[in-house]
């Protein structure tokens, strides 16, 4: 029922624009015999001019357009108030499917006398509208209707089956012989001249890549009654208008571990995301499909073109592409609720990784899957990549861009239009420098573990040790991480106190000093290193409108803060790498020297060497004492 709903609605946007362009002269009995030329020269030729304009865009711009003249001659005005709004690369097909037929006839009023139009297909009877037993007059195979009952049955046929009339009519002119006219210019304007006398049926066949509500087909008589009755016009022009619509494009990013445990299918992808080396980056495209009416509007071509950062690389067998109903359940990209799903292995799309640059295209099956049962519907096209544990890697505010660009095309494949979006993805590092207060102690002695329990797994929070590749004394890039403490890396300085580690993520992270130089202090408490990631924004390119000037031609990347670190309570200086600001948290650890012990050397000796004497003395006088007292 809700489809059938859209299709009147859409209908009767198109029948508005264009069937009140059809051609068919309805003559009533009063406009017998008041043509100056009261019968059709049958020796002559006509021409048919169609101007093609973007509705949509007009009057969004605030263009009227019903003050336009329907009277099938050329209208300056029109061309003048429209011509920003011309749309080339339009085709229009078209086909004699008729002949014009003078009736006289009894009537209680005397001898009647009007035109009708004789068809000799009873498939084409048939697929607009009409009914053979209804016909007017039946002669040597041929059924004859009057303009009045051909532009009602078109008109209900339209209405009730608006994608599947289209079809048939465009069929049937590509299987009977009908013949395309020249595309339309870049003012909009296509023409063929030469047209014997009869009943036309015109159709739009192709169309570049922004027209969905493709012209209803529609029939055009050469020649045709002026509106006021006086003349018999053999040089017809229309103006049939089109509606545009575009799809939308939208990247978004997550690292990983986040994603997978929000437990919420995808609440974390954003913008940007800030992301370890070693770590795994979630990325989701989603595009919703504009409207797609009939064959002359299917989509030809519908392409990803995914350029990652050459700090990353992709997972090819991640790639899977989910269909939605709603932009709620593609936004969050609710697997349960995809309406299909294609993975590689269905043929529906294909992977193509060269370099840094991965493209998704949908095949033949693909479009023909989605043309048009997919109109308006959202594809979310997701996969996975490895952040490197390389200097490849930037870190700090510059980021590392993940562009994306969608091409698409209709029927008329000269035409083709882009969109753009891009996800950031940003990692940091600590520049560590060690020193010694009396500037004596041995650096390469000094060892550090780093942690961090701000990640919450389960609903509880757990502590991380970091794991990482030891490039060169003191150099070393995060792998990954791990619960295990013995699987933890010991980070220890260079000669010159300096340890970097490359490729941290936003987080809160505690270095411990487990070592240190002979005779020196370990550190009391660890140290609390906090990083906040650069806050940008990210807007889509959007596509441009005919006759407006599209500011937003590109994406629009807008840096709202840098990045920033505190270490402990205090903010912290982060330096650069490279070009890019804010890329290293700065800090220094200064070990002091023990207190001393005493000594066990000389000094030790010689106090025994007294208290020796002095034990000895009071040997002799308590001896002494003794023997005087047993004397006397």
């Amino acid at each position: 029922m809700k489809k059938n709903k859209l299709t009147k609605v859409v209908t009767s946007i198109a029948i508005a624009a264009s069937m009140t362009m059809t051609m068919v002269p309805a003559v009533s009995a009063a406009d017998y015999g008041t043509a100056t030329y009261d019968t059709i020269d049958m020796s002559k030729t006509g021409s048919l001019t169609v101007h093609k304009y973007d509705i949509t865009a007009a009057t969004k711009a605030g263009v009227d357009t019903s003050v336009y003249n329907d009277d099938w001659k050329s209208d300056t005005k029109a061309e003048t108030d429209l011509q920003k709004y011309s749309i080339p690369g339009v085709v229009f097909s078209y086909l004699k499917v008729a002949d014009i037929y003078t009736e006289s006839k009894t009537t209680a009023n005397g001898i009647g006398v009007r035109v009708l139009y004789g068809f000799n297909d009873t498939n084409l009877i048939g697929d607009l509208g009409l009914d053979i037993a209804s016909a007017e007059l039946t002669k040597n195979s041929t059924y004859y209707y009057t303009s009045t009952e051909i532009n009602d049955a078109l008109k209900d046929k339209l209405e009730n089956s608006n994608t599947a009339t289209k079809n048939t009519l465009e069929d049937y002119i590509k299987a009977n012989g009908g013949k395309d006219m020249t595309e339309t210019s870049s003012t909009g304007v296509t023409s063929v001249d030469k047209l014997p006398v009869g009943l036309y049926m015109v159709v739009e066949t192709y169309v570049p890549e922004d027209v969905t509500y493709t012209t209803d087909p529609f029939m055009v008589s050469i020649p045709s009654t002026t509106v006021d009755g006086q003349d018999w016009m053999y040089d017809i022009n229309v103006y049939p208008k089109n509606q545009t619509d575009y799809p939308t494009l939208d990247k978004k990013v997550a690292d990983d571990d986040d994603y997978s445990s929000e437990g919420n299918n995808g609440h974390a992808l954003k913008d940007t995301a800030s992301v370890s080396e070693g770590d795994i980056a979630d990325y989701r495209i989603t595009s919703k499909l504009p409207a797609i009416i009939s064959k002359a509007s299917y989509f030809t071509k519908y392409t990803f073109a995914d350029t990652l950062a050459k700090g990353l690389t992709y997972n090819k067998d991640s790639v899977i592409l989910y269909w939605y109903d709603s932009k709620a359940d593609a936004d969050i990209n609710d697997t349960a609720k995809a309406i299909a799903t294609w993975t590689q292995d269905k043929n529906k799309f294909t992977v193509t990784v060269q370099d840094n640059k991965m493209t998704v295209a949908i095949t033949a099956d693909g479009l023909s899957e989605i043309n048009p049962n997919y109109a308006g519907k959202y594809v979310v096209v997701s996969y996975s990549a490895n952040v490197k544990s390389t200097d490849d890697l930037v870190l700090g505010d510059n980021g590392n861009a993940n562009d994306v660009v969608l091409t698409y095309a209709r029927t008329n494949t000269t035409y083709e239009d882009v969109l753009k979006d891009e996800a950031v993805v940003y990692s940091y590092g600590i520049d560590l420098t060690k020193t010694f207060s009396d500037n004596n102690g041995d650096a390469t002695k000094v060892q550090f573990v780093a942690k961090n329990t701000s990640r919450q797994t389960d609903g509880q929070t757990a502590t991380y040790y970091l794991v990482a590749n030891k490039v060169s004394d003191g150099q070393y890039h995060v792998t990954g991480e791990t619960t295990n403490t013995d699987d933890a890396t010991v980070f220890s300085p260079d000669n010159n106190g300096k340890i970097n580690v490359y490729g941290l993520e936003e987080n809160s992270y505690s270095l411990t000093e487990i070592a240190t130089d002979k005779g020196y202090t370990l550190l009391k408490e660890d140290i609390k290193v906090d990083i906040k990631k650069t806050d940008a924004t990210i807007t889509a390119s959007v596509a441009s409108v005919r006759g407006q000037d599209n500011p937003n031609a590109n994406v629009i990347y807008t840096k709202n803060a840098s990045a920033s670190a505190k270490v402990d309570t205090l903010k912290a200086t982060m330096d650069s790498k490279a070009d890019s600001t804010n890329a290293l948290v700065k800090l220094s650890v200064e070990n002091n020297k023990s207190f001393p012990i005493p000594p066990t050397g000389v000094m030790g000796t010689f106090v025994i060497t007294l208290a020796g004497f002095a034990m000895m003395a009071v040997g002799l006088t308590y001896g002494k004492g003794k023997k005087k007292k047993e004397e006397a």
